[in-house]
């Protein structure tokens, strides 16, 4: 065997080059006959993947990941609706490696919705390619981050989901990831592009995986006509309960981790949730329209209205989502009461499209003490920035709950919720399982109901208020964001947890000793001022007299 460096791709002994020669063994060349010639074979002789605890190994198929390889090999268009982490990405990168070593001059494409997406599974089959054997695999001509040319003249590339992939080239083998969650709007001219790469040939194969997202989308309507017998496209499942170690307590548990049964049947169940549906059951929607009231104050030319008056031991959260103030959104602030976890209570609102952040960030203040300063979840995009930073520096308030999305480096300056795809999500399924799930959140704001009807699921799964004028989802945004208090992660960091229910949520907390709450005192009862047309505000005994004496000449009485 030779050791030339010229041998082997940049020097790299796993990159043999086409002067590379090997000497075979009569074992080497049966093995090369039959992996060539059996995928199956090949995937669990030869392919490589990163097991998360055992490291690299080869991979052991199960049996539903046997059967859908196999109609990989036998069929021309195959739609694999599958439940997620069942290795369905993984199958189609066996399948690209297999083809791409052992059949000359083809042409293998690999689409996804994002660069990284794309990126980071032509990493997996750059690794199983360097950990195939010298002698089994084809060399190499080309070996780049996004595409590899073998010495058989096979080429590996990758795509994202645009208007333009692809157009122009010629591929046998078009791999599409995750085609459910392309956005609405790149759907048609995306498969435009792709589609008529593969209409001229016999013999070029189109494989689509994806769980599901929704019934108002291409993959939807694919798999569909696929099960149906009527698009000439061949259908394959993968369930949940395919994968050996899931089971009915598996199932339990994670229903449990992502806290709705709903959450867990798009996720892991291959069910297709209705497009357009409205956030919150529609018989809780009826309930809750008969059992909202009219508030006990309307104050602040009735942007700011009072159910239920500030009581010093119950324990308070604030949700705000902030707008411009320009006359269309509008900046919220909802105030919910979760003394009692099974009866949360929304009891009072503040909402203006026409104050700007500024003068917003000074009301805000004054809300959050007049209800003793309690943890505030604000949203920070855009200007609300400018409002969470204000209420750090100026007002000094310390009850500001920094929510990020994964792997966001938090900072001081990083303080508030940052609101993203992942954080939505997960405030959006937060909600529905204290709403949904156990029906324990009592609103009393009939815009709020009015907004929760027209919070609905979109296309690419997002959910946001329907299309329409002067439909908006602020007021939603902010109870979505006061609700996440109680997301657990977020309960363990501010809050103390006493009890949890039989999902692992909080069920009886309190708030820590830390002082960030001011109904939370260590030294005398709580005085309460009240001024004309306002509602009363806590202040401990141990606030300076300067500070009662400039109440005081500002109108406010002592109680």
């Amino acid at each position: 065997m030779k050791t030339n460096t010229r041998d082997y791709y940049l020097g790299n002994k796993n990159l043999p080059t086409d002067s590379a020669r090997f000497e075979y063994t009569s074992g080497m060349v049966r093995q090369l006959k039959k992996a060539s010639t059996n995928l199956l074979y090949f995937a669990e002789n030869f392919f490589y993947i990163i097991n998360l605890d055992t490291g690299r190994q080869t991979i052991s198929l199960h049996k539903c990941q046997k059967r859908a390889l196999r109609k990989m090999r036998d069929n021309r268009f195959i739609i694999l609706l599958a439940s997620r982490q069942c290795g369905k990405t993984t199958m189609m990168t066996i399948y690209a490696l297999w083809n791409a070593c052992f059949n000359d001059d083809q042409r293998v494409l690999i689409v996804a919705n994002k660069e990284g997406t794309a990126i980071e599974i032509f990493q997996r089959i750059r690794l199983a390619y360097e950990e195939l054997p010298n002698w089994l695999k084809p060399g190499v001509k080309e070996y780049g981050k996004t595409s590899m040319t073998l010495t058989n003249g096979t080429r590996i590339g990758i795509s994202t989901t645009t208007g333009t992939a692809a157009r122009g080239q010629s591929v046998n083998c078009l791999i599409l990831d995750e085609l459910a969650f392309i956005d609405t709007h790149l759907v048609e001219p995306f498969w435009k592009s792709v589609y008529p790469i593969i209409s001229s040939s016999k013999k070029s194969k189109i494989f689509i995986a994806s769980t599901p997202n929704g019934t108002e989308n291409l993959f939807y309507k694919l798999y569909t006509g696929a099960d149906t017998g009527g698009n000439g496209w061949t259908p394959e499942r993968i369930d949940w309960w395919e994968i050996p170690g899931r089971d009915e307590k598996w199932r339990d548990q994670t229903v449990k981790t992502l806290g709705s049964s709903e959450t867990f049947d798009q996720e892991f169940g291959n069910v297709f949730l209705q497009t357009g549906e409205s956030v919150i059951d529609e018989e809780l929607l009826d309930i809750l329209s008969l059992t909202t009231k009219t508030p006990e104050h309307v104050l602040e030319d009735g942007h700011y209205k009072i159910w239920n008056t500030p009581e010093p031991e119950h324990i308070y959260c604030v949700g705000v989502d902030i707008s411009e103030g320009v006359g269309q959104a509008s900046s919220v602030i909802q105030v919910i009461d979760i003394t009692d976890l099974t009866n949360i209570i929304q009891v009072a609102t503040y909402a203006s499209n026409k104050i700007n952040p500024f003068n917003f960030t000074t009301k805000l203040y004054e809300i959050l003490q007049q209800w003793g300063s309690p943890l505030a979840l604000i949203e920070r995009n855009n200007c609300g920035a400018q409002v969470v930073d204000t209420l750090k520096n100026k007002y000094s308030y310390e009850g500001i709950v920094t929510y990020m999305p994964d792997k966001t480096k938090v900072s001081n300056n990083r303080i508030g919720v940052m609101a993203h795809t992942n954080t939505k999500y997960r405030g959006v399924v937060n909600m529905r399982y204290w709403m949904n799930e156990l029906k324990c959140v009592a609103l009393q704001d009939k815009a709020t109901v009015h907004e929760l009807k027209n919070f609905v699921r979109y296309p690419n799964g997002t959910w946001k208020a329907r299309q329409g004028a002067d439909i908006h989802d602020d007021r939603v945004m902010a109870l979505i964001w006061a609700l996440m208090i109680l997301e657990t992660s977020i309960t363990q960091r501010y809050l103390e947890i006493i009890k949890t229910d039989e999902n692992d949520k909080p069920l009886i907390v309190k708030p820590l000793d830390y002082g960030i709450q001011a109904f939370e005192q260590k030294d005398g009862p709580i005085t309460s001022f009240l001024q004309d047309n306002m509602m009363p505000a806590m202040f401990s005994d141990y606030d300076t007299p300067a500070d009662l004496t400039d109440l005081e000449s500002q109108g406010w009485e002592l109680l």
